[in-house]
């Protein structure tokens, strides 16, 4: 006879991991497409949108596999999460392999936009925006040139009246730490969701085999009834 499962422990185990993997994979997809934006490449920033979508989208299959507790979804849950893994681990291993070479183009993107910079067209306003700095080494980058002035992306709320809210630091560093940060999370979230995912293909085979039990237990019971 089959071993029975129950079926609540690795449906609650299902619907969890799922839980999870969407939580990682915010942090994976918000992560990964600042840290491909910020070195200009267009190509990875939506690499890393796809492969974000394609996780949200098998957790949410997931989701409704765990409160249908269905059999057949079950399969479709699994080939589904097999396909994320594989594009999850060859995201990784170029991601691992491209690092470096992002981290260096960023901060080549960095000196580059503030030479570019004029007074009509500050070329530094969204590093400055998006990582709370200014200008290389800070606000005396501005300062100090000729008739220097403050560009309002330097401030907090774009507000340059009140000295507190001008942003003390240049985006030679404190940009450059908050992108390694950052592509630190993606890389940490992408080992997570690939490991999550191999425990959603787990709990969804016992899930579904519990399920299938289930439905060939009854039919044994009816053709006893019968007999």
């Amino acid at each position: 006879m089959e071993k029975s499962f129950p079926i609540s422990p690795w449906k609650y185990a299902l619907f969890a991991t799922c839980i999870l993997i969407v939580a990682c994979n915010v942090f994976f997809f918000s992560c990964g497409v600042v840290t491909w934006g910020s070195a200009a490449s267009t190509f990875g920033s939506y690499t890393t949108a796809l492969i974000g979508a394609a996780v949200f989208g098998a957790a949410f299959l997931g989701v409704y596999v765990a409160l249908k507790e269905s059999y057949k979804y079950s399969v479709v849950y699994m080939f589904v999460s097999g396909l994320v893994i594989a594009a999850m681990a060859a995201y990784f291993f170029t991601f691992t392999a491209m690092k470096g070479d992002l981290m260096a183009h960023f901060d080549e993107r960095i000196l580059q936009l503030f030479e570019e910079k004029s007074h009509s067209n500050d070329k530094m306003q969204p590093i400055h925006s998006l990582f709370s700095c200014c200008g290389l080494d800070g606000p005396q980058d501005y300062l100090g040139e000729e008739n220097g002035a403050l560009p309002a992306s330097c401030c907090y709320a774009f507000d340059c009246s009140n000295p507190t809210h001008v942003f003390q630091e240049g985006c030679a560093t404190k940009a450059n730490s908050n992108l390694k940060m950052q592509a630190n999370i993606n890389y940490y979230c992408c080992m997570a969701i690939i490991a999550l995912e191999f425990m959603g293909i787990l709990t969804a085979y016992y899930m579904g085999r519990a399920r299938k039990y289930a439905k060939t237990k009854i039919k044994d019971d009816e053709s006893h009834i019968n007999d």
